[in-house]
């Protein structure tokens, strides 16, 4: 069998896929190299996923995560799926990489990750060009959950919050203000905390106050991290990947409208597209191994 892996912050999730075409799909944690060490990578990978599949049956392992373009951390999490799927050929990318071959296959187009994090680039139809450095959320990642709920957290605390949100606001953020401002500057996951404030969006995005929240942060997003990419941005429908762009794609494509800028396709999760991606190479893929046929059943 082979194996598809998008990773997070927060999850990972995982299909494979058998000579048959089935699938198994299972969701561990996120494996985050600047997120998780080697041996809690492994301890997830034990406890999480080995349940659940024959890891000697992968033949290929398709890897796409945040936190793998740099190759010392890719060597991190490397090591941990050598030992996990010993029979496997390995691939790590990006979750940029993902996300264009997920969105485009092998079209050339405009890509963006917006969810928890921030990045984008342009991809020729075979390989990602990131101009724009995302810098994540203290220093960038404008339009993210992380961002959003950034600005919402801020806003409550100081109270700059709508009465009529407050109320509803206060069970996501229960800490008193030292706890809060110890858990942003100084947490483990503070990225994590940040997107999960970014929930409170569900259901309120025709409220004027969070209506004006994500025009402004979509608004910066399309200026500091797409716009840069001058004729291209403007050339290349722009295809995403994400929470929130998938969740506030009304407004999020009314703000890119304004901008000159035409959006494509916009998908939730990755994993859908890179199914679809490798369902057609599956066979070859496989011919390539003896393998003892493998049964989800």
């Amino acid at each position: 069998m082979i194996g598809i892996a998008d990773s997070g912050a927060t999850k990972t999730e995982w299909c494979f896929l058998n000579e048959k075409g089935e699938e198994k799909r299972v969701i561990t944690g996120g494996l985050n190299p600047y997120l998780t060490g080697e041996e809690a990578i492994k301890d997830c990978l034990e406890k999480d996923l080995y349940p659940f599949i024959d890891n000697m049956r992968v033949k290929y392992l398709f890897f796409y995560g945040s936190g793998c373009a740099d190759s010392a951390k890719r060597g991190v999490l490397q090591n941990a799926l050598d030992e996990f799927f010993p029979k496997a050929d390995i691939s790590i990318e990006s979750d940029l990489t993902g996300a264009a071959v997920a969105l485009c296959g092998k079209e050339p187009g405009m890509v963006a990750i917006l969810g928890t994090g921030a990045s984008t680039c342009f991809y020729d139809g075979e390989q990602i060009h990131p101009e724009v450095l995302s810098l994540g959320y203290i220093l960038g990642d404008e339009g993210s959950g992380a961002r959003i709920g950034l600005h919402f957290l801020a806003d409550y605390l100081r109270g700059g919050m709508p009465q009529d949100l407050r109320e509803k606001f206060a069970p996501l953020c229960p800490y008193p203000v030292h706890e809060v401002i110890d858990m942003v500057y100084h947490g483990a996951e503070v990225s994590r905390f940040l997107g999960e404030m970014a929930v409170f969006l569900d259901g309120r995005m025709s409220h004027p106050y969070i209506r004006r929240i994500l025009e402004r942060q979509f608004g910066a997003f399309f200026e500091t991290q797409v716009l840069p990419y001058g004729d291209k941005a403007l050339e290349y429908p722009i295809n995403l990947v994400g929470s929130i762009a998938y969740f506030a794609q009304e407004i999020l494509r009314e703000v890119a409208g304004g901008q000159g800028i035409k959006v494509g396709k916009i998908l939730k999760s990755p994993m859908e597209g890179l199914v679809a991606y490798y369902q057609p190479k599956l066979s070859s893929l496989l011919r390539e191994h003896t393998f003892v046929a493998d049964d989800f059943s």
